[in-house]
C-alpha cells in the first residue's frame, strides 16, 4: 500500500519508506544504499503512483533541461527494481 505520511513528503510501501527531506531509502528501518538519480526516479513515481507515468515525463523530472538517452533511465528503473523486490 502506497501512503504519504501527512505533513512531510515521506512515502511508505511494504518495507519501505522514502525519506525526501533526508534523500534516503529505508527497508525495515534501515538505510539503503541508491545513488542520486535513482532516488529522483523512485520519487518521481512515489508522487504520480495514482497514474501511469509516461517516459518523457520521467526524463524531464529527473534529468530537467538535459538531453539523455532513454538508456539511462532503464538503467536506474532495473536497478530499482531488483532493489524493491
Amino acid at each position: 500500500m502506497n501512503e504519504r505520511t501527512p505533513g512531510t513528503a515521506n512515502y511508505r510501501f511494504g518495507r519501505f519508506e522514502i525519506r525526501t527531506s533526508e534523500r534516503q531509502l529505508h527497508a525495515d528501518g534501515q538505510a539503503v544504499a541508491l545513488g542520486a538519480r535513482a532516488f529522483d526516479v523512485l520519487v518521481a513515481l512515489a508522487e504520480r503512483r495514482n497514474r501511469i507515468v509516461p517516459k518523457s515525463e520521467l526524463l524531464d523530472v529527473v534529468w530537467p533541461n538535459l538531453i539523455v538517452e532513454e538508456n539511462n533511465l532503464q538503467v536506474h528503473v532495473s536497478t530499482l527494481r531488483k532493489l524493491l523486490d
